[in-house]
């Protein structure tokens, strides 16, 4: 019989579905991650402006504890010192197929979704592909080998999705 490791006192259990949902298991971890994603915000007010009206409270405290967990970056921006730019980190961008099921999902079992129908046809007819170019696009490059993508390149790419 093998032995399962003990739960350590920040996690209710070892269970890969359960570590996941401890990080990103609200609604609003998951929008948040859509709209770096998908739609290019980068800022503080881009991500007040999604139609979800998130309150600013819960904005900073997401936007933290994505940090924390090493979904994103925070770095000052250049054009302001006074604001910052979030990006997605490598296992930020890793969320990519779970956003592309979890819209798959919606668009299966409720009826009333706004997602543009020819890439809704892209989505199901090439997944694998379709996944991999939004991982492609958000998942950070060496500034060595690469320049990083503008904010509106990663969500080009993706045909604006959502």
């Amino acid at each position: 019989m093998i032995k399962k490791p003990a739960p350590d006192k920040t996690h209710r259990s070892l269970c890969p579905v359960n570590l996941t949902l401890e990080q990103i298991g609200d609604s609003w971890t998951m929008l948040i991650i859509r709209d770096l994603m998908l739609r290019g915000h980068t800022g503080y007010q881009a991500f007040l402006r999604s139609e979800e009206r998130i309150a600013t409270n819960i904005l900073a405290d997401r936007l933290s504890r994505l940090e924390q967990n090493g979904l994103v970056v925070k770095k000052p921006d250049p054009a302001d010192a006074r604001k910052f730019i979030y990006s997605l980190t490598e296992k930020g961008a890793d969320l990519a197929p779970l956003l592309v099921e979890l819209a798959l999902y919606s668009i299966k079992h409720e009826r009333r979704t706004d997602m543009p129908k020819d890439v809704v046809a892209e989505m199901q007819r090439n997944k694998p592909v379709f996944v991999s170019r939004l991982v492609r696009a958000n998942t950070p490059k060496s500034p060595i080998k690469r320049r990083k993508p503008e904010p509106r390149e990663a969500a080009d790419e993706t045909l604006s999705l959502f």
